[in-house]
């Protein structure tokens, strides 16, 4: 997996909460100015790796000046966002200038692009070739042919071939690496017509596509050691759905770009319906996984917009654009910076900007019309994709909804958080899936610091088979913290496997 580095929960919990921004309609060029006025210093030409408000200094980390300034990866990602804005609005000369911009001042900095990482590379070098597409600059070409040409000499016939992560310790292989080198292959093709581009980008998406995928919808993270580690990111989904695409914009074969077309759809679909709760991305943590999102915005955008997609299809995926992109509006801070967590407003404290970064990407990448609005999706929240303490997901019990569901939750200290957005407040039906096959388990769910109510989870005839239930919840308007947590004194017993909750009409 990428190098991820989670940020101190300290820092994200500095204070309370910022008064939430009145409901309007979602403006990418403001949450664009929010983006640069916090971390884009325009003399050294660089982003910030902390907004410039930051009550004190970033510890020593990777990037300019000790890590005051964005790494390697961060800054390819945040040009990456230029480029998004860029190519939303082509006319517009500030973020036109703004490409040049960033790409001189990260050469300032890294004038020979070295560095241990091939993803990283691999990052520079797709951007490069985005950048040359949208400005026709030759300087943007030769660079991508240089970064590819330097990172092609890693690949190696271990585990069957692909690129390796590292040049220095070369024990792993991962999507993060080939997924981006195919489309870079790909462009370098559709600039010179050098088949020899092509050939490669074939050989990747292959190697990639029986390496780290099922074969059908599922994308898993990496080789290490010879173990295929099957670890859930977005961002893997997100690469693969561009390398898929890439490979079928230069297929002549109907057939071949009928199933590249389906492998990216059910790959993407699997995602949406896996990795969200009520349609929103999960949040994937601090340091380089507050990028991941950002990089399957991409690939969702490029997948509804890809010819021949039906249209029922297509409306899916806009909407799903356009829901993400309104959920990150609406829970901004009122300085405009949304940090990981897209599902709750923004607290103050410390927001790095590649994870800013990200949910200004969803603005830049969303279709119009764009609304004032709650996005309120299938309204399912899964119970292994919410906040949590003491209990663990479990896949023992066939049947269960979504990637897995909660077990062992029996004494006091534990609990399941959904993090629910309703457009007005009143109360809601909200339909339980759980199974109780030791008897009896009521629960105490609660509201924010509300009064809590008990659940009473009937006892279910086994482990194996799965009841519903369904139960009355006042929700105000806008977000709430539901908790569903086993309190002894005021009743709860037993064991409680939960799968997931509907929230649906009242």
């Amino acid at each position: 997996m990428r190098k991820v580095v989670v940020l101190l929960g300290l820092l994200l919990l500095l204070a309370a909460k910022a008064a939430a921004p009145a409901l309007t309609a979602p403006d990418p060029d403001a949450m664009m100015r929010s983006f640069l006025d916090a971390y884009w210093d325009a003399k050294k030409g660089y982003f910030l790796a902390w907004e410039r408000t930051a009550p004190f200094k970033r510890p020593a980390a990777a990037g300019p000046e000790g890590g005051t300034y964005s790494d390697f990866w961060w800054e390819a990602q945040l040009w990456d966002l230029v480029l998004d804005a860029a190519n939303r609005d082509p006319n517009n000369a500030g973020y036109r200038k703004l490409v040049d911009d960033v790409y001189d001042g990260f050469v300032r900095e890294y004038p020979d692009f070295l560095n241990d990482f091939n993803d990283d590379l691999g990052w520079w070098a797709q951007a490069s070739m985005r950048a040359y597409m949208l400005t026709n600059n030759a300087r943007y070409l030769e660079r991508a042919k240089g970064l590819f040409e330097d990172i092609w000499k890693y690949w190696t016939p271990s585990q069957g071939g692909g690129i390796t992560w590292r040049r220095s310790t070369q024990t792993q292989k991962n999507v993060a690496t080939n997924g981006p080198l195919t489309v870079i292959a790909v462009r370098l093709y559709q600039a010179t017509r050098d088949a020899s581009y092509l050939e490669r980008a074939r050989q990747i998406y292959a190697w990639m596509d029986e390496s780290l995928t099922n074969g059908d919808d599922r994308v898993f993270d990496n080789f290490e050691n010879g173990e295929l580690r099957r670890w859930d990111f977005t961002y893997n989904v997100g690469n693969f759905v561009l390398a898929s695409l890439a490979i079928r914009e230069v297929s002549s074969d109907d057939a071949e770009k009928a199933r590249l077309l389906s492998r990216a759809q059910r790959s993407m679909d699997w995602a949406l319906e896996n990795l969200t709760n009520a349609g929103i991305f999960l949040d994937e943590g601090g340091g380089d996984g507050g990028g991941f999102k950002g990089v399957t915005m991409r690939g969702l955008r490029r997948l509804a917009d890809a010819p021949g997609l039906e249209a029922a299809a297509k409306t899916k995926y806009d909407t799903a654009l356009r829901d993400m992109a309104t959920q990150v509006w609406n829970v901004r801070r009122a300085d405009g910076l949304v940090g990981t967590d897209w599902a709750v407003p923004q607290e103050r404290g410390v927001i790095e900007s590649l994870a800013a970064g990200s949910a200004v990407t969803a603005l830049q990448l969303a279709p119009g019309p764009l609304e004032a609005r709650v996005p309120t999706g299938d309204g399912r929240f899964e119970a292994e994709n919410s906040a949590r303490e003491g209990v663990n997901p479990s896949v023992n019990a066939p049947g269960f909804s979504g990637r897995a569901y909660i077990n062992n939750f029996f004494k006091d200290g534990q609990f399941v958080e959904f993090r629910v957005n309703v457009p007005e407040g009143k109360a809601y039906t909200f339909k339980w899936r759980y199974s109780a096959g030791g008897g009896d388990a009521p629960r105490r769910v609660s509201v924010g610091e509300g009064d809590a109510q008990t659940v009473d989870f009937k006892a279910t005839p086994n482990w194996m088979t799965w009841a519903e239930l369904e139960t009355q919840v006042t929700l105000a308007a806008g977000s709430n913290r539901v908790k569903v947590y086993f309190d002894r004194a005021r009743g709860s017993r037993g064991y409680l496997n939960l799968d997931r909750v509907l929230v649906g009409a009242p």
